[in-house]
């Protein structure tokens, strides 16, 4: 599709979200402002490649990894011959994602305001709320001109947790303008509260902060 001139893509990895990934892409199926989808299947061993099968879409490709290699190296393989104006990187634990939302993100971008657009997860208080736009952004929904990403994802660090680091990173050195919207009614599972349990999510932290200490040092051509 091309949303005012401009063609715009979905790149959603994926790794055991099964509860989740249906509704995700059914959104994602449904938008007019999205021309193509890319679900990248991260080696998934639960029922997520079972319901891959059973959606329906000209829209949508699917990338099926026979190991997990992690998000960043999953998104880079996705998107190795891609052909767009603008990426909107979608992760697939989403409760709660609308059509508006898909709006909010692409809207900065389609009409030049923004480089990259970082979607807030609704935390669903109003403090927590107040509170993230001053925390470090790692969240997975972003719109981003597709060309910028294409350098990004050159990197090496953007494996394991580091891709959304990189991202916020690189926009910041090319002094690239970075919006941030707020998703009402929006949220994420989130590791802490799947089968891979507090020690899984205290090292998606501890990857977080080594990555950003090793980035102070990064030039980018």
């Amino acid at each position: 599709m091309i949303t005012g001139k401009m063609k715009v893509t979905a790149v959603v990895p994926v790794y055991n979200e099964e509860k989740t990934i249906g509704n995700v892409l059914k959104v994602l199926t449904s938008s007019n402002q999205i021309g193509n989808i890319l679900v990248v299947d991260d080696g998934s061993i639960d029922n997520t490649p079972k319901v891959l099968k059973k959606i329906k879409s000209k829209k949508l490709k699917i990338i099926k990894l026979k190991k997990n290699s992690g998000k960043g190296s999953a998104v880079r393989v996705a998107t190795k011959k891609l052909k767009s104006d603008i990426i909107l990187f979608i992760d697939s634990d989403l409760i709660g994602l609308k059509e508006e939302h898909i709006k909010k993100l692409l809207d900065p971008v389609i009409n030049k305001n923004a480089a990259m657009v970082i979607g807030l997860r609704d935390k669903g208080n109003a403090f927590a709320n107040m509170l993230m736009p001053y925390f470090p952004l790692t969240g997975g929904e972003r719109a981003i001109l597709a060309k910028v990403f294409m350098a990004i994802r050159k990197s090496p660090l953007i494996e394991g947790w580091g891709l959304e680091s990189v991202m916020n990173d690189y926009c910041k050195k090319k002094k690239l303008n970075i919006a941030k919207v707020k998703l009402d009614g929006m949220d994420h599972i989130g590791l802490q509260t799947k089968k891979y349990g507090l020690m899984a999510f205290l090292k998606e932290i501890y990857d977080v902060i080594l990555i950003k200490i090793k980035l102070f040092g990064v030039k980018y051509d």
